[in-house]
């Protein structure tokens, strides 16, 4: 399967909350093995995935990657082991032309469309390079004459395109939901459990998702070049991405929703610092899965209902988007088969916007050894958002199971105490019985963006949505 990687584009202070590699097709099933036989022919699961374990980071920050000596303090000078790119400190890799301008020394990313598709553009930076530049992920890397002086990843390292893209045929969530319900039927399903036949070792506790295997790299940046995270976007939602990176690669200003208490959203689920632990429980009609650590995150999956199909988008509730949106769902044997809706569209940070038209089809399959001993979850998420993306993608991770609900720590249950507010477009942290001038920003409407355009973009031409398809400009 080959996929063009032409873009249809002629395209802070961080405060902080506390060689290419050949494509690798994975021998193993993504379902687990007691399931392989039963999905082999299903034409919406159970594909191979291209592991991102398989493929080194792009760099330069190497993270959560470090010597047993690391302290952690953020903004710490990087040296030896902890610095991962190609060139620092405004140096050019070997064998590099630089751009003439990119994204640390621009003065309107906005008209520099054309070169977004070039990776030299963002200096070969993964996005959660970029948010890092600055020290936000505990390593300073901007050099001593910022922005121009930025670190450099390596541009002979990405993860292909084709690891990010749904390998199924379905263009909506309701034709893979509806094509999965059919096979299921085709073998006498869907499987109607009763208390006392539901899968006993599915509740319980589960590992930290990006401690064990997954595909789930690319999504939070750490082994994927910009330009190709920006292939699968709509030129819209490439622009937005670009103005997210510009200020917190350029300007330093950063704005994450946690430092201001601002919901997380839908997507945060599958980013790598948001979530630890994970705790499933099952019943008949209902499974609870919960999860937390930036924020809580509970994903309900009603099993058997059906969406109302009147509103805006499929529902369960009130036509309202909900921030994790609404979950059906249904048994095939093993395998637990859903379908979200009603998401309220909203940021990840060092990744991308989405939509409140994004649905996802998501299957949860056992995960077991040779022995055939249950040994965890493999969870497999096909996202899709006509708005934001022009092809749906894939997420594929494993959850390993940790212990029952009989041992081990219980879930923490996270309350954000805001102490940063952005005061004139730059977060900053207020003490207690200390008054300020505070413009409420709106919530529903890119709060981010609101800052960033009023304080930020000054001088700068942003365009009209017309002009986006106008590769002229």
């Amino acid at each position: 399967m080959k996929h063009s990687y032409l873009m249809a584009i002629g395209a802070g202070t961080v405060v902080i909350l506390g060689s290419v590699v050949a494509l690798l097709w994975s021998e193993r099933s993504v379902t687990g093995q007691q399931s392989a036989a039963a999905i082999s022919k299903s034409v919406g699961r159970g594909a191979p995935v291209i592991w991102a374990r398989d493929y080194p980071r792009v760099g330069p920050n190497l993270w959560n990657a470090r010597p047993a000596s690391f302290s952690g303090r953020i903004g710490r000078p990087a040296s030896g082991p902890d610095f991962n790119g190609s060139a620092r400190n405004g140096a050019t890799p070997p064998g590099i032309t630089p751009l003439p301008i990119d994204i640390f020394t621009t003065k309107d990313f906005y008209r520099d469309r054309a070169l977004w598709s070039d990776k030299r553009y963002f200096r070969c930076n993964s996005g959660m390079d970029l948010e890092g530049q600055w020290g936000a992920n505990g390593v300073e890397l901007i050099g001593d004459k910022p922005p121009a002086s930025a670190a450099w990843g390596h541009c002979d390292r990405d993860l292909p395109r084709e690891a990010l893209l749904s390998p199924y045929p379905f263009k909506t969530a309701q034709e893979h939901y509806d094509a999965l319900m059919n096979e299921t039927r085709a073998r006498g399903g869907p499987t109607q459990y009763t208390p006392a036949t539901l899968p006993p070792e599915w509740n319980g506790r589960y590992e930290f998702p990006t401690a064990t295997p997954g595909n789930d790299h690319w999504f939070f940046g750490q082994k994927l070049q910009i330009p190709t995270m920006l292939s699968i976007l709509t030129p819209e939602y490439q622009q937005r991405a670009v103005q997210m990176q510009y200020h917190q690669a350029n300007t330093n200003k950063a704005l994450w929703p946690a430092q201001f208490c601002w919901p997380e959203g839908f997507m945060r689920r599958w980013h790598y610092p948001s979530t630890r632990e994970h705790y499933v429980l099952l019943t008949p009609s209902l499974v609870h899965i919960s999860a937390n650590f930036a924020d809580n995150f509970v994903t309900d999956i009603f099993v058997g209902r059906q969406f109302n199909m009147t509103g805006a988008v499929p529902r369960l509730g009130q036509d309202v988007p909900r921030w994790y949106g609404e979950t059906i769902g249904f048994w095939d044997n093993d395998a637990l088969i859903t379908w979200t809706s009603n998401i309220q569209g909203w940021i990840t940070h060092g990744a991308f916007e989405f939509s409140s038209k994004m649905q996802t089809i998501e299957i949860y399959s056992p995960d077991r050894d040779e022995s055939g001993a249950f040994v965890g979850l493999l969870h497999e998420a096909i996202f899709y958002d006509p708005e934001a993306f022009v092809e749906p993608v894939r997420i594929v991770r494993t959850l390993r199971r940790l212990s029952g609900f009989d041992e081990g720590d219980p879930n923490p249950y996270v309350e954000c105490v805001q102490t940063i507010y952005p005061i004139k477009g730059v977060p900053q942290p207020v003490g207690i019985n200390t008054t300020i001038e505070y413009e409420v920003p709106d919530l529903f409407g890119r709060p981010w963006a609101q800052i960033w355009e009023k304080y930020h973009e000054n001088g700068m031409q942003k365009p009209r949505n017309d002009d986006l398809f106008d590769f002229t400009k």
